[in-house]
């Protein structure tokens, strides 16, 4: 007879509370089967909660007898032994209820049959089983478990199952960093992240954010799936304590100085806040960095903010950091400071606050506790007066009440009690001739605890030196450095990276809105430095910085336009910083490229007509192999770039030169052929006769011109990044008709394409070319047939995945002849993406209401205004789109787009000029106007108005763009005429989609809205 799992588990529950706690051994086997069936409800309901968005731990807290037994009957015999029961048990739960088996965040089902991911479940599984106990007063520990001071690091994957990455402010407050666990160097797989459609495979110990998003989800080797949300564009505000660890903005902000990471202006009630502003981090153009003092604010927000944005301040205490002692000089490899003398933890208390909490001291990526201890709300604890020494290494704190799971805090310090370090200068200033003066920084530790240094010296050009700290048992890397003078370039408003070395400047950035930034000491600008021109040894001309009263007084801004007339006639000139009675060499102009041509030299290659004298790098990128991460190398005096024995016979290669030493970072995009440090090596060795046989690899061989196109599924990621870079690689010397050929493949595959693309690494911009030219634009999808592989879609490609949710889009129009109730739950989690990433207007849109952005891209007297100004202006005006990252179909996004079409105005003037350019915007707009009222008046709203000439063709870019989307979406309706239309339309089409990506993205998104507003509105 079958039983209901519930009434299973409820009687289990009461039986186990009488027995007490498990004993050893399995037991007789009528207990090993009900413990068996156990598990198998246990893990159904875990699957359960999971699908409907419930934390794991509710199914334990109502069952923890059940969660205690199953657990201890699992963890006799050999290890693993409980994960691959787990493993059983799940499998078998699918195979019963297989919606069970597509979770919504990947916490419960980690990639089955590795030992990463049964260790990952053995692990979470303890855990709960401990907690479980521990709220019954039971003793039971498991039996695997030891005193984990000194057990070795688990597998990074298996750190990475328990330990979820972190966002912080990189050190010198300089860059944002997402935190990965993990190793530095260590041999495994790496974390897949995706931002906001855009992928990246990166290594621990951490990646810098390459600018604001809205939300990083980042997938671990074993699988599981952590989801941070960065950006919310309603506070437009990131918080950050003093030691550089983000404040969660759903408590409220610490009584303390903080760092406040901002758009707009500060607003405070309560008392008046001191700002000091510090430089913008590395990529968040438009944002501010401010300290702030917290003390007597009881509310902020910034002037960009929604009105009812309002941030509390704590009254009270919050939880946070008291008294101890930093290593200035000592950095964790992720950018954490260094405690030389411990921290006491102060707890938070709020009124009426009662609740005792609980801290857990902890090794990150361990789950047994080191010491436990319990505090009243406000309390000051010494976390570490019980956790066995020495205190050496990264320790997390899990701060909770006891007995419950929800409203966890995790604080993380990075101890080295015992060492002591003393520089031989508090500030490394510039040498004259570049870099830094050298520097010496000395080591002393007391036992066990040993540094592999005990005197680090740095070089002029050395900033930071990597050091191993050992109590005798464990490892640690951290790094050592010296605070130090360094200097920063922007253009058009956005900050590049620090750089100890003297910059070399492109003359044509100049009048971009560019600016030098110089951090130097407090002390050191008593007196104001200036910045010279100086060409052969004449000044001609010098600067003062800008006067900019809230920020660090070290750090001064250049503004350098006002030297763009002055080197025009120059080869090269020399930025030199008068300060400190010396003259500093902190930059190089060039009205020049760095190199005329690149050749094959041996083994390697050689620049020719180098004009660079300081240090260069070179990033080079394989024609034929075109989604294989580029070489990054660096060039020698002699403009020789070695290369490996791999990218010998490679095939043409396009290099990418830029100035300065590698760095880190986001991997470099697909350059620009017209940007004039790039070159092409067309002439090269063919590619290897004998190849390893993958999709890759022959794909390889077809663009070299042997061999014909791979298809499949497997071979439609190669395709579209074929199609999408195709102009480029024919140029460089590919196959001439690959991307067509792609285009056409891409198009035969329908929505397997459309899924494929999730695999290509893509932005949305690069495939909206790709889209257009293979027809899939226009694809009719009738229904999501497999949600679940359609979910994963909307975080690589978003735009592909639009289109294949189209189905479903009209169950968020609020008509009521489609509710949303009467969806599968996997549908209803595609609907909820589609709000991320088209934002507020999309919602607006699909609910049929006017849109809010109709004018936003339109090319009308304000853009024949802005041809007229000089490019410095006209980047002023644009300036401030894309501060805040916002959805497809927001006003910053359209007006980012529409201004990368116009600056392509002169390129697309080819393409609008022609007759058949006015002819297809009659014939579009006749075929709207013929039944499409609705839609008619979107198209009529981009109209730019009567032309003054024929010279001026390109103003009608943005409506021919958006009248081409429409079409293309209502033939994938099922509109006849449309089908037909849109197959004239587009050869031209996708000309034009090739030089205004992003204009074409918005386009097809704005479309889908439009078109399905008009459908719903029809059917009512």
């Amino acid at each position: 007879m079958l039983v209901d799992p519930a009434q299973l588990l409820d009687d289990c529950e009461r039986a186990w509370r009488e027995v007490g706690e498990p004993a050893g051994g399995g037991g007789p086997e009528s207990v090993v089967r009900r413990a068996t069936l156990v598990m198998d409800a246990l893990v159904a309901y875990a699957l359960l909660a999971d699908r409907s968005g419930l934390p794991q731990d509710t199914v334990f807290a109502r069952w923890p007898a059940c969660t205690v037994h199953a657990v201890a009957l699992g963890e006799q015999g050999e290890p693993l032994r409980l994960g691959r029961l787990l493993s059983e048990a799940r499998d078998r739960v699918v195979a019963a209820r297989p919606d069970l088996g597509r979770p919504r965040t990947g916490l419960n089902a980690p990639v089955a049959g590795t030992r990463w991911a049964e260790a990952a479940t053995e692990a979470r599984w303890v855990a709960a089983a401990q907690e479980s106990a521990r709220s019954l007063g039971w003793t039971w520990r498991p039996p695997v478990a030891a005193d984990l001071a000194h057990s070795p690091v688990r597998d990074p994957a298996a750190w990475a199952e328990t330990t979820s990455p972190e966002l912080r402010l990189g050190p010198g407050a300089g860059s944002v960093l997402l935190t990965l666990p993990g190793r530095r160097g260590e041999a495994a797989p790496g974390w897949q992240l995706a931002a906001d459609g855009e992928v990246f495979t990166v290594a621990p110990p951490h990646w810098v954010l390459p600018g604001p998003v809205r939300r990083v989800e980042a997938t671990d080797p074993a699988g599981t799936t952590h989801a941070s949300a960065v950006v919310d564009p309603h506070t437009v505000l990131l918080a950050f304590a003093a030691d550089g660890h983000r404040l969660p903005l759903d408590e409220p902000l610490p009584v303390a100085e903080i760092h406040l990471l901002h758009v707009g202006t500060l607003e405070t009630e309560g008392a008046e806040v001191e700002v000091v502003e510090l430089p913008t981090p590395y990529g968040w153009t438009g944002w501010t960095l401010s300290r702030v003092s917290l003390a007597g604010v009881t509310r902020l927000r910034t002037s960009q903010a929604a009105p009812d944005s309002w941030l509390d301040v704590a009254v009270g205490r919050s939880f946070g950091w008291e008294g101890g002692a930093m290593l200035p000089w000592l950095t964790g490899e992720d950018g954490a400071p260094v405690w030389h003398r411990p921290p006491a933890l102060r707890l938070r208390r709020r009124p009426g606050e009662t609740l005792p909490w609980q801290v857990e001291v902890r090794r990150p990526g361990h789950d047994e506790p080191l010491a436990c201890l319990t505090g009243a709300p406000g309390a000051l604890l010494e976390p570490w007066q019980h956790v066995p020494g020495p205190l050496l290494g990264p320790y997390e704190l899990i701060v909770h009440h006891p007995g419950r799971q929800r409203g966890r805090r995790r604080l993380t310090a990075f101890l080295a009690e015992g060492v002591e370090a003393t520089p031989s200068a508090e500030w490394r200033l510039p040498a004259p001739h570049g870099g830094l003066a050298p520097a010496r920084l000395d080591l002393r530790t007391s036992r066990p605890v040993a540094a592999s240094e005990s005197t680090v010296r740095f070089a002029p050009y050395e900033i930071a030196r990597g050091l191993v700290l050992r109590d005798g048992t464990s490892e640690f890397q951290v790094q050592a450095f010296v605070p130090h003078s360094e200097v920063r370039l922007e253009v058009d408003g956005r900050p590049l990276s620090w750089s100890v070395r003297p910059l070399d400047i492109d003359a044509a950035e100049l009048a971009r809105d560019s600016a030098l930034t110089v951090r130097l000491p407090e002390q050191a600008v008593a007196v104001t430095p200036e910045l010279a021109l100086v060409v052969e040894g004449a000044t001609l001309h010098t600067l003062r910085p800008e006067r900019r009263t809230r920020t660090r007084k070290g750090d001064l801004r250049y503004a350098l336009a006002a030297l763009t007339d002055t080197v025009r006639d120059c080869a090269k000139a020399e930025l030199r910083l008068l300060v400190a009675r010396q003259s500093v060499h902190v930059g190089t102009v060039r009205t020049q490229p760095i190199a005329e041509d690149v050749v094959l030299d041996g083994a390697g290659l050689l620049l020719r007509g180098l004009r660079h004298p300081g240090e260069l790098t070179a990033q080079l990128h394989m024609v034929l192999a075109p989604w294989q991460q580029p070489l990054t190398v660096s060039v020698d005096d002699s403009g020789r770039i070695p290369l490996p024995v791999a990218w010998r016979s490679a095939g043409p290669l396009v290099v990418s030169l830029r100035a300065g030493a590698p760095t880190s970072g986001p991997p470099p995009a697909w350059p620009r052929l017209r940007d004039r440090d790039t070159l092409v090596l067309r002439r090269s060795p063919r590619t290897p006769a004998v190849l390893d046989g993958s999709v890759g690899a022959r794909t390889t061989e077809y663009l070299g011109g042997r061999g014909t196109l791979s298809r499949g599924t497997d071979a439609i990621p190669y395709q579209w990044i074929v199609a999408a870079r195709g102009r480029d690689l024919q140029r460089c010397g590919a196959k001439e008709t690959a991307p067509a050929e792609c285009l056409h493949a891409l198009g035969e595959a329908g929505p397997d394409a459309l899924v494929g693309a999730a695999e290509s690494a893509l932005r949305s911009g690069e495939l909206a070319f790709a889209l257009v030219g293979s027809g899939l634009a226009a694809l009719r999808v009738r229904e999501v047939a497999d949600p679940a592989a359609v979910r994963p879609v909307w975080r690589r490609a978003p735009l592909c995945a639009l289109l294949l949710t189209a189905p479903l889009l009209p169950y968020l129009s609020d008509d009521p002849a489609y509710d949303i109730d009467e969806l599968y739950p996997e549908e209803a989690e595609l609907l909820d993406e589609v709000g991320q990433f088209l934002g507020d207007a999309g919602t607006v849109l699909l609910a049929g209401h006017d849109d809010p952005s109709r004018t936003v891209g339109r090319f009308d007297a304000h853009a024949r205004a802005l041809d007229h100004i000089p490019e410095i202006r006209q980047q002023a005006v644009w300036r401030t789109a894309q501060v805040v990252p916002r959805g497809l179909l927001d006003t910053d996004t359209r007006a980012e787009a529409a201004w990368q079409a116009f600056r392509e105005r002169r390129t697309l003037q080819h393409f609008a000029v022609r007759e058949e350019c006015g002819e297809w915007l009659e014939a579009v707009a006749f075929f709207l106007d013929d039944g499409h009222q609705f839609l008619a008046r979107a198209f009529r709203d981009r109209e730019p108005g009567p032309l003054h000439g024929i010279e001026e063709a390109w103003m009608r870019v943005p409506q021919f763009s958006l009248g081409c989307a429409l079409t293309a979406r209502l033939a994938a309706a099922g509109d006849k005429r449309a089908a037909k239309l849109e197959g004239g339309l587009r050869p031209l089409w996708t000309s034009i989609a090739a030089h205004a990506p992003d204009l074409t993205a918005v386009d097809l998104a704005l479309a889908e809205c439009l078109v399905t507003a008009e459908a719903v509105q029809a059917k009512a």
